[in-house]
């Protein structure tokens, strides 16, 4: 099967470039130590359903964007996958967890009124049949922003 020794390599780089992988606290001001992170800041960040599902409004949403933007070092990237048009999903039965719906407009303003140059964003509609139920998403987006 070629495809597994293709991810099993890829994993192998991806283990020789990380240097590390942070928790941070988003809704903080500084959402790490000031040690925690070079001088110069990080080259490169990532967060998937993340940043809509620990926001709990739109303005929420874009000053996280804000914080995490200190992180990164001037031409450092912001990759951030998120959901579209989710305002819950479920985190186990009877566990309903409310989500910041947001839309590819709010995404770009959020980024762009955070300092954000965006160098792409995908946006990807749900088809009814992928919608399972444990949420009420109606799409996903792929962003790739930098720091300038």
């Amino acid at each position: 099967f070629k495809g597994a020794s293709a991810w099993t390599e890829k994993a192998a780089k991806l283990r020789q470039v990380i240097a590390d992988i942070l928790p941070i606290d988003v809704h903080c001001s500084q959402p790490l130590a000031p040690d925690a992170l070079p001088s110069s800041g990080a080259d490169c960040l990532v967060s998937c359903f993340c940043l809509e599902s620990v926001s709990p409004d739109l303005a929420a949403f874009t000053r996280a964007l804000g914080h995490i933007w200190k992180l990164l070092r001037p031409g450092g990237h912001l990759l951030l996958i998120g959901a579209l048009g989710e305002s819950y999903y479920f985190g186990g039965p009877g566990v309903r967890i409310p989500v910041v719906p947001l839309n590819e407009a709010q995404v770009c303003a959020g980024l762009k009124e955070s300092g954000y140059t965006i160098i792409r964003l995908e946006v990807y509609t749900l088809p009814q049949d992928m919608r399972v139920g444990v949420d009420d998403v109606t799409g996903v987006f792929f962003a790739k922003a930098r720091k300038d």
